[in-house]
């Protein structure tokens, strides 16, 4: 729906009277008028913050401002609190332990590299008796 038609209530939000694009941050002002008043339009994550902060200088509430640009609304208040820009993810972090002697997988690697771990190997031999008797290779 277009919302600038004659007997239309609603107003339209423009963005930029005189650039349609900025080639700098990748922002395109078109899509985000769009996005703005509430017409479907494609952003990127640098238009959907240009957007938000738009929206929110105009007194719009984080939910409105949320659904217009396509986010949740504590994506929007990461940006705000970020002052406007992209939040960064933290550090992973990783569930992966390392594998220790004794274990079947630590087998593989001493395999790999062409070493002989007879502790390693008994492991491996455990964990292959325990998978054809259960169908599992965790110990019990």
């Amino acid at each position: 729906m277009i919302g600038n038609r004659p007997g239309s209530t609603r107003e339209r939000l423009y963005v930029s009277t005189t650039d349609t694009f900025d080639a700098d941050n990748d922002i395109d002002f078109i899509a985000i008028e769009h996005a703005i008043n509430g017409e479907p339009a494609k952003l990127t994550t640098a238009e959907k913050i240009y957007a938000a902060c738009v929206l929110t200088s105009r007194r719009y509430g984080v939910v409105e401002v949320a659904r217009r640009v396509g986010v949740t609304r504590d994506t929007v208040n990461a940006w705000q609190d970020n002052g406007w820009q992209q939040c960064k993810p933290g550090p992973r972090k990783s569930d992966y332990e390392p594998p220790q002697c004794g274990e079947p997988r630590m087998y593989r690697q001493h395999l790999k590299r062409g070493e002989k771990c007879d502790e390693c190997r008994a492991a491996n031999a455990a964990a292959d008796r325990r998978y054809r008797l259960t169908g599992s290779r965790a110990a019990a």
